[in-house]
C-alpha cells in the first residue's frame, strides 16, 4: 500500500542523513501509487430530492494543487426501491433531477456514477426514519453550564441507525454582590458547546470520562437507535470547559439553547468518527450493538485531502464500492429556545 512505501521512503533518507560522511543523493520514488479513482459524496435528508458531487482523487503529494477536481460530464444515475433516474450536472455544481420523488423513510436508494476515465461506483443505503423530540426542564447552573432535559419519541426506523445530539448554548455573566446583582456592561457573553450526560444510553457509542460523564466537545453525542424503541428521557448539560472558583460573585442567565437531534444512517456515523479521529485523534469505537464493517482506503476524498495539504494521507470512512467519498442519509429535529 501507498502509506508502507512513504514510510520505506522516509527510512531510506534518515539513514542517509545519518551518516558521518553526509553526502547527497537523488532518491527516485518506486513506490506505487493508487490509480486515480471517482469521488462521490452526498448528504440527503428526508423528504427532499438527493443531489451528488462528483470529483476524482488524487496522490497526496500532488504538484497542481490549483488543479480543478470537479467532474461535470459523468453519467450519475439514482435507483430509488428500484426505480431509476437519470442525474444531471447543475449550475451550481451538482447532479441533481428535481423532478423525481422527494425521499422517505424506509427508501431503498442506491447511486452508481462512471466515467470513461475511471472505473464505475456505486453507493447504496436506507433512509432513516424521523427523528422526533421536546426540550424541557431547562436550568441554569452555578458552574456556566445549562442543564436541560430532552424527550424523545420512539424511533421508527433501522435497527442499526444511529442517534446524535447536538447542543449549543450562551449565557450572560454578571457581577453579583451581597446586596442584589450588580450588572456588568456590557456582561460577559459566554458561548457553550460541549455536551455532557450520565445516562448510560450513552455508554455503548461514547467513552467515559473519570467522572462518569459522557462527552463530546464540539461535535455529537451518539447513542445506538435500537436504545429507542420506546419514548426515552435524557438529561443532558452544556458545558465551556471553565470553572468559576467563587460562583457567589457571579449570576449566570441563560439566553439561548438550541438542541439539534440527528438519525444517521450506520456509514454516517462511521464517516463522522474517522473523520473526527483524522483531525482531533480522538477516535470513537462504534457501538457494540451495531455491526462493525470497515471499508477504510488509505487515500481519501479530494475535499479532505485539499484541507490537510501536504500532510500524510488519514484513513477516512468510506461507502463507496471501488472508488471514494460517502453517501450518507439523515433526518433531524431541531429546537432553538430564546430565555427571558
Amino acid at each position: 500500500m501507498r502509506k508502507r512505501h512513504l514510510y520505506g521512503l522516509l527510512l531510506v533518507l534518515t539513514a542517509l542523513t545519518s551518516c558521518e560522511d553526509m553526502f547527497y543523493r537523488e532518491v527516485d520514488f518506486q513506490g506505487e501509487t493508487e490509480p486515480e479513482m471517482l469521488v462521490v459524496t452526498g448528504s440527503w435528508m428526508l423528504n427532499q430530492r438527493p443531489t451528488a458531487l462528483v470529483s476524482h482523487s488524487y496522490f497526496f503529494n500532488r504538484t497542481d494543487k490549483g488543479k480543478d477536481d470537479w467532474i461535470n460530464d459523468a453519467q450519475v444515475s439514482v435507483r430509488v426501491n428500484g426505480q431509476p433516474y437519470n442525474m444531471s450536472w447543475q449550475n451550481n455544481g451538482t447532479y441533481a433531477n428535481y423532478s423525481m420523488p422527494i425521499l422517505r423513510a424506509g427508501d431503498t436508494v442506491e447511486i452508481t456514477a462512471s466515467h470513461l476515465d475511471y472505473q464505475a461506483v456505486s453507493a447504496q443505503l436506507t433512509m432513516p426514519g424521523q427523528v422526533r423530540c421536546t426540550v424541557s426542564k431547562t436550568e441554569v447552573l452555578p458552574t456556566e453550564q445549562i442543564l436541560f432535559q430532552l424527550d424523545l419519541d420512539a424511533y421508527e426506523g433501522n435497527e442499526d441507525d444511529v442517534i446524535g445530539i447536538l447542543a449549543d448554548g450562551v449565557i450572560e455573566r454578571y457581577w453579583a454582590t451581597t446586596s442584589g446583582t450588580s450588572e456588568q456592561y456590557p456582561p460577559e457573553i459566554l458561548q457553550l458547546k460541549d455536551l455532557y450526560s450520565n445516562d448510560i444510553v450513552f455508554a455503548e457509542a461514547e467513552n467515559a470520562s473519570t467522572q462518569g460523564y459522557f462527552g463530546a466537545s464540539s461535535g455529537y453525542l451518539y447513542f445506538p437507535a435500537s436504545e429507542l424503541k420506546e419514548p426515552r428521557s435524557i438529561q443532558l448539560l452544556v458545558d465551556n470547559y471553565q470553572t468559576v472558583r467563587n460562583p457567589s460573585k457571579y449570576e449566570f442567565r441563560a439566553k439561548q439553547l438550541t438542541i439539534q437531534v440527528t438519525a444517521f444512517t450506520y456509514s454516517a456515523y462511521r464517516f463522522d468518527v474517522s473523520m473526527r479521529s483524522s483531525y482531533y485523534d480522538d477516535a470513537l469505537p462504534p457501538p457494540s450493538h451495531l455491526p462493525y464493517q470497515e471499508n477504510i482506503m488509505e487515500q481519501v476524498m479530494v475535499a479532505i485531502q485539499s484541507m490537510l495539504g501536504d500532510q500524510e494521507p488519514k484513513q477516512v470512512y468510506t461507502n463507496v464500492e471501488n472508488g471514494l467519498g460517502h453517501v450518507e442519509a439523515l433526518s433531524m429535529d431541531r429546537h432553538t429556545i430564546y430565555f427571558d
